[in-house]
């Protein structure tokens, strides 16, 4: 049974299915000033294919369903990956999104689009970061300082790091080199109440846990990773800073495999997570979650729905149903298990 039968949540499929683009994942969401949401994320024919593109969809702020997926980016004969959504302080949009240069993951550089008109049109692409084997996944958010804060990593070491602005995205320098014996990827990053940054990683160790880090100069230096005890798969994970100073984190709570989906609530600046409840507990892969509040107060959850896959050519070629849309609160979570 779906853990999320019977409650009083919305629950959407931002599509249904797509017949010539079997295959998608990692979703990313945002709110746009007009209080529309967009989602993106990648599909084609399966991960790492040459067809695979960046497809973006809209939920009007007084409408009743996603608008059809449109293409966002399409290198010619490249893949492209991992969108993440920013809006800025001027309410620019920002579409983050790396590109495949070679036949994996370690061989991609990162780039972004931006749109003035609330994701109406965009801006030619632009190359922010040409190291191959930089990757992006989860959301940069705006610290107190003013300074933007975009979490990277380095595919081909499996090291986190984080990218910062202190001119509103015009220039960016890189911090931090996060690495670990296990690997530790896909850093997402909150801050504190006293100013100090609270990172978290996956990573690639076998029995799993999630990985944190922490900085007390706005980024710019980052304590040795150490070990939670939340568990981790070797999957994505994403958290966010809610307005009632509590902290959402959504992760596979598990050691192997990527179901069930879970989120977690922490009221003491990420050293307890007394609340946790299941999105997801059916069989099957509910993964890469990415996670945001929105101006209502709602917490908005978009992950890759029901991933299935078959090998073929020596390569694992990974299909996914489609990209699924939960609005929960924080009563909700407490409500658990």
């Amino acid at each position: 049974m779906n853990a999320l039968e019977g409650c009083l949540l919305r629950v959407r499929e931002v599509f249904r299915e797509i017949p010539d683009r079997p295959s998608h994942h990692a979703p990313t969401i945002v709110e746009l000033r007009n209080k529309d949401l967009l989602v993106a994320w990648y599909g084609g024919s399966y991960e790492g294919a040459e067809d695979v593109d960046i497809l973006y969809s809209r939920f009007p702020s007084h409408g009743e369903s996603w608008t059809e997926p449109r293409v966002l980016v399409d290198t010619p004969g490249r893949p492209d990956g991992n969108p993440v959504f920013f809006v800025d302080g001027r309410g620019d949009v920002w579409s983050f999104y790396v590109t495949m240069y070679g036949e994996w993951w370690d061989s991609c550089k990162v780039s972004y689009r931006k749109s003035v008109d609330e994701g109406q049109s965009w801006c030619s692409s632009v190359v922010l970061r040409d190291q191959i084997g930089s990757m992006i996944r989860n959301k940069p958010i705006t610290l107190r300082s003013g300074d933007i804060l975009l979490p990277i990593y380095d595919e081909k070491r499996w090291c986190s790091m984080v990218m910062i602005s202190e001119d509103e995205g015009h220039t960016w320098a890189t911090y931090g080199d996060i690495c670990t014996s296990q690997g530790v990827i896909q850093p997402t990053v909150v801050q504190l109440f006293d100013g100090s940054l609270l990172m978290y990683m996956r990573t690639g160790g076998k029995g799993g846990h999630i990985w944190k880090s922490t900085s007390t100069d706005k980024g710019r230096t980052w304590s040795h990773a150490s070990l939670t005890s939340l568990r981790n798969p070797n999957s994505g994970i994403d958290m966010v800073r809610l307005s009632s100073g509590n902290i959402c984190l959504a992760f596979n709570d598990t050691s192997t495999g990527r179901t069930p989906l879970n989120v977690a609530l922490s009221t003491d600046e990420g050293s307890t997570w007394p609340f946790k409840r299941a999105l997801e507990t059916d069989p099957g892969e509910f993964s890469y979650p990415a996670i945001i509040q929105s101006s209502d107060g709602n917490i908005h959850i978009v992950y890759t729905n029901r991933r299935g896959h078959r090998q073929f050519d020596a390569r694992l070629h990974i299909r996914g149903a489609n990209i699924k849309h939960v609005i929960i609160n924080e009563a909700w979570i407490k409500a658990g298990p």
